[in-house]
């Protein structure tokens, strides 16, 4: 082993077991850990930017004028130049320019994401389960598969009522159906499920991500 590699081994070593004194409550060398975890993120997130978008896509084609590509370079460059004026004064409203780019961006993006991703083949997979085919084995009916696409489309109808109701509850204090209130339960029900095998998923991997780590600390502690 070389000497970097070892002192890098001794460096997340002190720093694993700054973080583990936590556990004796939130005191100082936590917090070095912290800060350090930050500035290394921050640092490596510049050094990033910088490699692989400031220079090749803002500041190298600057010097390819007076061809189409450099007016295109300072298209990205100008929004830049305001976003950062910004910093010096929060009040300009110029600088609400390149912010209302970010955001309607941002915004498409994520409606397309969400509706190509997530939205649309879960609703595909709402009307295949409907399918006669699945619905039917040997000519007889498939009671199982009949009842997954009820319970499907049950709960997404309730789930979807949820908040619909909540907010109707919400503008009408005074509004209640012990019917509706019974869907609304049913609904969170299926939201109850899902947070928690979300949770359930985060914590199996971060336990056996920390297991991992444990064992990278014996097998380190046994080269000694």
């Amino acid at each position: 082993m070389s000497t970097v590699d070892l002192l890098l081994l001794l460096a997340g070593l002190v720093l694993s077991l700054m973080v583990f004194s936590y556990l004796l409550g939130d005191t100082l060398l936590f917090g070095i850990a912290m800060y350090t975890l930050v500035g290394v993120s921050a640092g490596f997130t510049v050094l990033v930017l910088l490699q692989k978008v400031i220079l090749p896509m803002a500041i190298s084609p600057l010097s390819a004028f007076p061809q189409t590509s450099a007016f295109l370079a300072l298209v990205p460059l100008l929004l830049s130049v305001l976003l950062i004026w910004m910093l010096f004064k929060k009040t300009s409203r110029v600088s609400g320019i390149p912010l209302g780019f970010l955001g309607g961006v941002t915004a498409a993006a994520l409606i397309i994401g969400v509706t190509r991703g997530t939205l649309v083949p879960q609703l595909l997979s709402i009307v295949n389960a409907f399918d006669p085919n699945k619905m039917t084995s040997a000519g007889l009916p498939n009671w199982t598969g009949i009842f997954e696409a009820f319970m499907m489309l049950a709960g997404v109808v309730a789930v979807l009522f949820v908040f619909h109701h909540q907010k109707v509850k919400k503008q009408k204090d005074a509004f209640s159906n012990s019917w509706l209130d019974g869907l609304t339960g049913f609904g969170q029900v299926f939201i109850g499920i899902t947070f928690g095998a979300i949770f359930v998923g985060l914590f199996s991997t971060g336990l056996v991500a920390l297991i991992a780590y444990i064992q990278y600390l014996v097998d380190f502690a046994g080269l000694w």
